[in-house]
């Protein structure tokens, strides 16, 4: 598979759905494949990010998947592993986490670290490697505990020695540790 960011040669005028919906900017599809190239708007992908976690900041029953409201498979490994952006994928999901957090519940509350016991593969059954699950952990209570937004080069480090799908699965399991601790958010505050 050929992964490309290039658009030029998409702007003619017999365009499939798909290629039109990649090319709208008000639509939220990240990706299109032409035979065997995947052409991919890496900053949608980040949008729907951001998209996915205020949706579910607004309704905690709200059903959102990562495959479906966020990227695909296809398009996360293009991001992480072809792309080389696994470290901006996950600073920008960690500090989407924080400015949603911070705009709605207390200080004292959001910024109290997620405890060890916070275990995904117990709460969820995920299956999630242990090491990535624990990176995911740690860069995730450091955002929270800071006031300033974490740098892709920051990210990067934590991210040294990780194999490109543990990568996705430190990204995967930042969203999931967000969606806990806003599950939590609201519970404590009274919101839900």
């Amino acid at each position: 598979m050929c992964v490309t960011t290039d658009h030029e040669d998409l702007l003619h005028p017999h365009l499939s759905r798909e290629t039109q919906e990649l090319l709208d900017p008000h639509h939220h599809r990240a990706s299109v494949h032409l035979g065997d190239q995947l052409v991919i708007d890496p900053d949608q992908v980040l949008a729907n990010v951001a998209m996915a976690m205020e949706r579910l900041d607004l309704d905690i029953d709200t059903p959102v998947t990562i495959e479906e409201d966020v990227a695909t498979l296809d398009e996360l490994v293009a991001v992480v592993d072809h792309l080389d952006k696994g470290p901006a994928l996950v600073a920008h999901t960690l500090n989407t986490a924080a400015r949603v957090m911070n705009a709605r519940y207390p200080a004292d509350l959001v910024h109290r670290p997620l405890p060890r016991d916070c275990d995904l593969r117990r709460l969820f059954h995920a299956d999630i490697d242990e090491r990535s699950q624990d990176v995911a952990r740690m860069v995730f209570n450091r955002r929270l505990a800071d006031e300033v937004d974490v740098q892709d080069a920051e990210i990067r480090n934590d991210l040294d020695g990780l194999t490109p799908h543990q990568r996705i699965e430190v990204f995967m399991a930042v969203f999931f540790l967000y969606g806990t601790k806003i599950g939590a958010l609201q519970n404590r505050t009274g919101i839900r």
